[in-house]
């Protein structure tokens, strides 16, 4: 029986995953860092061009902000909707145990466009070497998408809560990593906005 394809958001997610694994020597990384590296190349991506390279809805969790259907990939189990053909694609790249992520096997760049390979290179370039638990517990935790939801995990609540994208464009009091040039943040969230507004005319 032929596979049908998966959705192009597996895809791209897959391919954004392969890309950091192929930075790592053993092309292996524990999840936790692995979903937290996506989410910092994401979080350029949107400040910088208007969308984010996953295109997928951001949830908050204990740990830090997630792409939706991150962690479904890095587990490979069915989580957040992925179907049968989705977790098919992704056993051919990817072997995951309790803790770690492991590339097998190259699953392509052919849906990762310049600015996303950009925006992945910053990601890995500023916390590749970052501890795992000090990238989601402390350094996620200082940003607005996830910092609005603190008092709630603080009174120890654990559901995940949604993020709203336009969080991405607010900054924190400090930060000495994501400082992107005011006039070029601005243009980025007007793009965004206008993406939205085409969506919502299309009935998205």
């Amino acid at each position: 029986m032929v596979m049908n394809k998966p959705s192009d958001q597996v895809i791209k997610v897959t391919q954004a995953f392969g890309f950091l694994l192929d930075k790592d020597s053993n092309h292996k990384m524990p999840r936790i860092k692995l979903v937290k590296l996506l989410w910092a190349a994401d979080r350029y991506h949107i400040r910088n061009y208007g969308r984010t390279i996953s295109g997928v809805e951001y949830f908050a969790f204990k740990h830090g902000p997630v792409a939706s259907i991150a962690l479904a990939i890095a587990r490979q189990n069915s989580d957040y909707e992925l179907t049968e053909n989705d977790i098919s694609y992704v056993e051919q790249f990817f072997t995951s145990d309790r803790i770690y992520t492991a590339m097998s096997a190259s699953p392509g760049e052919d849906y990762l466009s310049e600015t996303d390979k950009e925006a992945l290179e910053f990601a890995w370039d500023k916390f590749g070497d970052i501890d795992r638990f000090e990238l989601a517990d402390n350094i996620s935790h200082r940003y607005p998408e996830w910092a609005c939801f603190s008092k709630y995990f603080e009174d120890g609540n654990v559901s995940p809560k949604t993020i709203d994208n336009e969080k991405f464009f607010e900054n924190p009091d400090s930060d000495d990593d994501f400082t992107e040039n005011e006039e070029r943040l601005t243009a980025a969230k007007e793009i965004y906005e206008e993406n939205l507004e085409i969506e919502r005319l299309l009935g998205n």
